[in-house]
């Protein structure tokens, strides 16, 4: 009687570690972070995605300006700025969409890397 509840008690362990195994697997092929699997490599602009809207002219031409560059630029054209991610760090953004405003993607030095509407 002892061995048979000894024997189940390692049936049900060895389900348990195998169920883990493979929630852990699936956990482990999305980007680490938080993007499903298919987005695992880092899109041309650099890691965040920043073109929320569609570009345009506007938001083109902040591409390869400091940030203070940048900010002041997109000021003039009447628009705000915020910062999606610096370097490889990617920020919680809202998603609300919002016309006049440009999120940027600068690298470590704070230079934009890409700029999209929203």
């Amino acid at each position: 009687m002892v061995h048979a509840a000894r024997s189940a008690s390692r049936a049900a362990l060895a389900v348990v570690v195998l169920t883990l195994l493979v929630v852990t697997a699936a956990c482990g092929a999305a980007d680490p972070a938080g993007g499903p699997p298919s987005e695992t490599s880092s899109p041309p602009g650099g890691p965040c995605d920043t073109a929320v809207g569609q570009g345009d002219e506007t938001t083109r031409a902040l591409v390869g300006l400091s940030e203070a560059e940048a900010t002041q630029r997109a000021g003039d054209s009447g628009l705000q700025v915020r910062v999606a991610g610096r370097g490889t760090e990617c920020y919680a953004l809202t998603a609300d969409h919002r016309p006049d405003r440009v999120n940027l993607t600068l690298d470590e030095d704070g230079t934009v890397l890409a700029a999209g509407r929203g």
